[in-house]
């Protein structure tokens, strides 16, 4: 009896636990009850496993009910009836769904307008309940889209700025809500002479030094966020780890004054630093690259950086300090880094116009002999030759912020007319000097052997020879961005000195200076302009250097109405080179849909065999357009050039596929 009792109990628990209760909906007219149930999901789950009861039906109501009303059913009722011992049935009455419909911003350009309609539309979109259709109505989105529209506003400087609905109207037949928008942008304030409120005089100094490069400028949200930036580096850069920095503002006419309030707190000295966390990496080397920091003023900024350039070198996957107290006015301070996976072998294949298919197989280590030493060893084929190299890079010479690069090559490739055999050995050293200037001093040795395919042989130079050379670069570059720039600028100075040593010898003197400017006109629209000048200055005859060391113009990065390397002076229909060149661009960039832009361009040069003839040298121009796609390693080229000052054998044009910017 007691055993019939247990397995009567058991059976009732398990039909108790296996029901579940339903849920219905009626009354649903824009949406099946199937997709409502399945977005109300998780909400739901307490009703379902519990037996129906007003309650839960209550609630069950009242979710959808939520739901229906985020989605612009802003009269939406929602009753409930219990239908059985499991089921719920809910009665939903829609009433007018509110949908909004076209957004008009006056008080600003039309560009401007455009985009302010979007984004006074955001909250609308972002918090849809169903995902489906024009995006609601909802009186709670008014205050957050206006406050978007002055928050965008304030990014650009106008601090008085005033967003009002002034209008709206409802079609009775849609539901659609049209919205007309006021804009008062106002003026565009300056950064002012900033107010700063500390008890210690040296916070006063460090927050006054930092501004004042930033006194004049446009108050804009980058603008601002650099100097407090500027600001808390400073600060912690001279022992002040702990320090509180607040930044308020007042604003007087068109004024922008900045407020700072400062606790420095206590400076304190490091006394020690620790290292930990490492399997592979061998300590010396990090610490190495801390050395001198023992003893000095905690530098928070400079350990921040040391760290981000830890994780640049690709052997750590983390890197973060920590610190305690060692007594009065001293800290001790240790780094932890974790490393990661540092070998690899990689595969990669690409296109372009000149290379044709290009195929590369690598082996790396970002951290040889565990000295943070970047290693690469690959071969690269291609349509037009083998390349086969090994280089070795070390970030930080000595514990120096000079980095170092030593490579050695074979080389065999098919230029138009004759074919180069190279082997050779280079190194490079690179100093940085703060954020925009850099020097780069180079130096390499390669035996060289050419062969006639197509050229005649007395145009090829010297053909086997030993070619020396000592490279000196300077660049500026004060872009954005050095992969995809929208503003600012960039100049390269080259200067080179080398020698062909075969059975005519013969010396030269290169020097060069490219660059480009870049320049958003709005978000729409860029334009650049671009442009490079060499003259290479041989010793002797000039037709004794060998063509490979010879200066060439044409192709995707110069006068785009040429293919690679064919613009100037030819023999048997291909390129002989010369000693002095010249080419510019300009371009206008319109962005189609994000990433996706089109350009059109103008391109000029020119191409003299001899650099006396610089002068005389016949110009060439083209025009054209293309196609790009923004990727993180670069514009993605799709351009054609026409050649506007077609000559007897020139090509009308040339199509050119290319990564990377065109200057």
């Amino acid at each position: 009896m007691m055993f019939l009792r247990v397995m009567l109990a058991l059976l009732l628990a398990s039909l108790t636990a296996a029901a579940e209760t339903r849920v219905h909906i009626t009354g649903l007219r824009h949406k099946s009850e199937a997709q409502v149930l399945e977005l109300m999901g998780g909400r739901l789950t307490h009703v379902r496993q519990s037996p129906a009861s007003a309650p839960l039906a209550d609630d069950a109501a009242f979710i959808l009910r939520r739901l229906l009303r985020k989605d612009g059913y802003a009269d939406a009722e929602v009753g409930w009836r219990i239908t059985g011992r499991d089921e719920i049935t809910l009665d939903v009455r829609e009433g007018t769904r509110l949908a909004l419909g076209r957004v008009t911003v006056s008080g600003v350009p039309d560009e401007d307008a455009r985009k302010f309609a979007k984004l006074y539309a955001k909250p609308a979109w972002k918090d849809r309940s169903f995902g489906l259709g024009p995006p609601p109505f909802r009186e709670e989105d008014v205050a957050s889209g206006l406050s978007y529209l002055r928050q965008e506003l304030n990014a650009r400087g106008h601090w008085a700025a005033e967003a009002e609905i002034t209008g709206r109207a409802t079609d009775p037949a849609t539901g659609a809500v049209d919205v007309q928008i006021e804009v008062r942008p106002g003026p565009v304030y300056h950064i002012s002479r900033p107010r700063i409120d500390c008890a210690d005089g040296r916070g006063v100094a460090l927050t006054a030094a930092e501004v004042r490069p930033f006194v004049g400028r446009k108050a804009t949200t980058k603008n601002l966020n650099a100097m407090r930036l500027a600001v808390e580096q400073s600060v912690a850069s001279n022992g002040f780890p702990a320090a509180v920095i607040r930044m308020g503002r007042s604003l007087e006419e068109s004024s922008f004054i900045p407020e700072f309030s400062i606790e420095l707190g206590e400076r304190v000295r490091l006394r020690h630093l620790e290292v930990v966390g490492l399997e592979r990496t061998r300590p010396e080397r990090i610490r190495s690259r801390m050395a001198g920091m023992e003893g000095d003023w905690y530098d928070k900024a400079a350990i921040d950086r040391r760290l981000r350039q830890f994780l640049g070198t690709g052997a750590f996957q983390s890197a973060r300090v920590e610190t305690k107290e060692a007594g009065e006015g001293m800290v001790d301070a240790t780094l932890h880094l974790d490393e990661t996976r540092a070998r690899e072998v990689s595969l990669a294949a690409g296109f372009g116009s000149y290379q044709g298919l290009t195929t590369r197989a690598t082996y790396a280590d970002r951290n040889l002999f565990g000295r943070l030493w970047g290693f690469s060893s690959g071969f690269e084929l291609s349509t037009r030759g083998l390349l086969g190299d090994v280089r070795i890079t070390n970030p930080w010479l000595l514990g120096s912020d000079v980095s170092g690069m030593v490579r050695g090559y074979a080389l065999v490739y098919g230029r138009e007319g004759y074919d180069v055999y190279e082997t050779g050995l280079e190194g490079r050293l690179n100093w940085k000097f703060g954020d925009h200037y850099a020097l780069e001093l180079s130096g390499g040795s390669s035996v060289v052997n050419l062969n006639d395919d197509g050229l005649p042989v007395s145009e090829l130079g010297e053909t086997v020879y030993i070619h020396p050379r000592l490279r000196l670069t300077q660049r500026l570059d004060f872009r954005d961005n050095t992969v995809l720039p929208t503003s600012g600028w960039h100049l390269e100075n080259p200067l080179q000195i080398g020698a062909a040593v075969g059975d005519l010898s013969t010396s030269y003197v290169m020097a060069g200076l490219k660059g480009g400017w870049f320049r958003r006109i709005n978000s729409h629209y860029d334009i650049g302009i671009g442009g490079e000048l060499e003259m290479l200055m041989p010793s002797g005859d000039g037709g004794d250097l060998p063509i490979d060391l010879r200066l060439f113009n044409g192709g995707a990065r110069s006068v785009r109405s040429f293919p690679e390397r064919e613009l100037g002076p030819q023999a048997n229909g291909y390129a002989t080179g010369g000693e002095a060149m010249w080419n510019v661009n300009t371009e206008l960039i319109r962005k189609i849909s994000g990433s996706l832009k089109a350009v059109a361009f103008v391109d000029a040069g020119a191409l003299a065999r001899s650099h006396e003839d610089f002068a005389a040298a016949d110009i060439e121009l083209a025009t054209g357009l293309g196609i790009r796609f923004d990727l993180p390693i670069g514009p993605v080229r799709l351009e054609y050039g026409y050649n506007l000052t077609r000559d007897r054998g020139e090509p009308a044009g040339a199509l050119h596929f290319a990564i990377g910017t065109a200057y």
